[in-house]
């Protein structure tokens, strides 16, 4: 029936949503249309057309393009009821869908063509208007994955440029004469924020990208605005913070040619203050009083501007003036910690190659692990580490490590954790709780670091399991690609059971399926998993097995249930793996998982990490936040 997937996925004791007893009898085409802005687990836009008296549904992680060069995946969900039109509110965390729902744009449509293929229309609403073009990616019919695409152009839009250049000020006194607006400078880094579709991209001067996962969250604020501002980014891995000073491109329209008094007003009634990220103070007016201020919060320039002048991307502007205080600019802290270490922590030999292929050093490394370390920690924090090592290189041996007792440093937290069948009965191990932790770490070349499904507590008690993992690892003859056929398998098993699970690259040929949990035992995690993947071996014996002999792995995926052993570790999310390339243990989409073909789909190196980060955030941040009860097996 129409709504049956609406209604099962939904509770309607604890959700504001509509949720009719009945499926509606009318059918044919409709007219009607709502886009909403959904502040889920991840910010999309859910498109919905009405259609044989339900609203046909997509879910758009970027939202509607604005021109026809523009291509975005649109992921087609269940239908709902024509009450969704009207709807918007907060759905509780825990639910389907939970987080804040508004109304975006609503209205009227035209159908030019639908079939179960492609879908052609023109959206008549206030904010969304033109012809729109939905296509079936899937050629086997079973998927549910659409490209969308504007046909039309809007003449009233200008397109967002992909990148541009910061103006530059010219160096001088404070101007004596005239009318100038001082805007204090905070001697950080100028970039250039190019936000749409509810993500940011930050680029330097040079046009460089630069990793900045700690303002994720200004894309999401910023919704569906297009904008290319320029801005000051201060601070280092652990904390960055972004002063936003002018902006060159707002919703359709280029704004260089306005003078910067109207640029400003335009700057002042975006969304731009956030828990890190706002604008940058400007004084119409004032004079010497800016200056001797700035000096006093040991800030470096000011810079004057011309109220008047435009904004000339790349140039260097006689009517900005820059006036130094007088204070040093900070030292950029990324080129510190890749020199001399991070904190407390030391870097000895940062020049030292140990990726040869790549030309990767140890700087290398650490700046890596610093880049991700507000996204990586959480899934490290509390958990004891063994630690992979490869002193002299990924093309040389490496050795385990568990035990750090006899060169850890004192500031270093360890626990003391049971090693049945290790060489003692216990060890200490690291506990790595923060970016000095990870320096320390990147010091002793271990580049992998392996954590249980379990953490301890402040006195070092071993707290019950709060994960399973499936660890799909493909036999000889298959590859990624096999597990990422099996691991959707998985998905819709555990789902049967109102279970969701979330996928990672292991960093090598394989992938993990992560549950947060909640149980009562150490065993239940193991037991459960185990069943399941038995379960999956009878049900698909030629290309699953649940059984670690290597022999009986040969063109299959094996389903490792027994990393869920308390004594086993998997490696980390966001850990560098010491292969011939420094890929990384990579959180992704289950779009990605499904649109993989190629083995390469699903591979990730530590260059591409910090840019994925920027864009979606932490994709296992659920783990911490959205346990689940596992139901009996077996």
């Amino acid at each position: 029936m129409p709504l049956d997937e609406y209604r099962r996925k939904r509770d309607p004791r604890r959700t504001p949503e509509p949720i009719p007893g009945d499926d509606p009898a009318v059918e044919g085409p409709g007219h009607r249309f709502v886009i909403q802005e959904h502040h889920a687990r991840r910010l999309h836009w859910d498109v919905r057309l009405e259609r044989d008296g339900v609203l046909a549904s997509w879910a758009v992680p970027k939202g509607l393009p604005t021109d026809p060069e523009t291509v975005r995946l649109a992921v087609r969900t269940e239908d709902h009821p024509i009450e969704y039109l009207e709807f918007s509110g907060e759905i509780p965390a825990g639910e389907y869908g939970g987080g804040a729902m508004t109304i975006w744009d609503s209205g009227t449509y035209e159908t030019e063509k639908w079939n179960r293929r492609e879908v052609i229309v023109r959206l008549s609403g206030e904010r969304a208007s033109g012809r729109f073009v939905f296509i079936r990616t899937d050629r086997d019919g079973e998927k549910d994955n659409w490209l969308l695409r504007r046909s039309d152009r809007d003449g009233a839009r200008a397109p967002l440029p992909h990148d541009a250049r910061p103006m530059l000020a010219t160096p001088g006194e404070l101007p004596a004469e005239g009318e100038w607006w001082p805007q204090v400078g905070f001697g950080g880094r100028r970039v250039i924020v190019r936000a749409d579709g509810g993500r940011v991209r930050l680029t330097d001067a040079d046009g460089d990208e630069v990793p900045a996962p700690g303002l994720r969250e200004l894309g999401p604020s910023l919704g569906a605005t297009q904008a290319l501002l320029d801005a000051e980014l201060v601070g280092g891995a652990e904390g960055a913070y972004l002063w936003i000073g002018d902006v060159l491109h707002a919703d359709g329209r280029d704004t260089c040619a306005l003078p910067f008094r109207e640029r400003r007003a335009l700057l002042e009634r975006l969304p731009l203050e956030g828990p890190r990220w706002r604008l940058a103070p400007v004084f119409p007016g004032a004079g010497p009083e800016v200056l001797a201020a700035a000096k006093q919060q040991n800030l470096p320039y000011v810079v004057a501007k011309d109220p008047d002048s435009p904004y000339e991307p790349g140039r260097t502007s006689s009517r900005w003036v820059q006036v130094e205080t007088g204070v040093a600019a900070p030292e950029a802290p990324a080129r510190r910690a890749s020199t001399n270490g991070f904190g407390r922590a030391t870097l000895t030999n940062p020049g030292k190659v140990i990726y040869p292929l790549t030309g990767t050093t140890k700087a290398d490394v650490l700046a890596y692990y610093l880049a991700v370390a507000e996204v990586m920690l959480p899934h490290l924090r509390d958990r004891p580490v063994t630690l992979v090592r490869w002193p002299d290189g990924v093309e040389r041996g490496s050795f385990f490590e568990k035990d750090v007792s006899r060169h850890a440093p004192r500031w270093l937290r360890t626990a003391r954790v049971g090693t049945p069948g290790g060489r003692s009965e216990n060890a200490d191990f690291p506990l790595v709780d923060d970016a000095e932790g990870l320096a320390w770490a990147a010091n002793l070349a271990a580049l992998e670091l392996h954590v249980p499904q379990w953490r301890v507590g402040p006195r070092g008690a071993q707290h019950l399991p709060d994960l399973v993992v499936f660890d799909l690892d493909p036999g000889e003859g298959t590859t990624v690609v096999d597990c990422a056929r099996v691991a959707e398998r998985i998905a819709e098993r555990l789902a049967d059971d109102d279970l969701v699970a979330y996928p990672r690259t292991s960093g090598g040929k394989g992938m993990q399926l992560y549950l947060p949990v909640t149980v009562s035992r150490a065993e239940q995690t193991s037991e459960f998993a185990k069943a399941l993947a038995e379960d999956m071996a009878r049900e698909s014996p030629q290309r699953v097995t649940a059984v670690m002999a290597k022999a009986r792995r040969r063109g299959k995926v094996f389903v490792d249930w027994s990393q869920n052993n308390p004594y086993k570790t998997t490696i980390a999310s966001y850990s560098l793996r010491g292969r011939a390339r420094p890929t990384v243990a990579t959180p992704v989409t289950w779009d990605e998982v499904r649109a993989c073909r190629r083995p390469d789909d699903l591979v990730f190196t530590a260059a591409d990490v910090p840019a994925r980060i920027a864009e979606h955030g932490d994709l296992l941040a659920p783990l911490f936040t959205e346990p689940q009860r596992l139901p009996r097996r077996g």
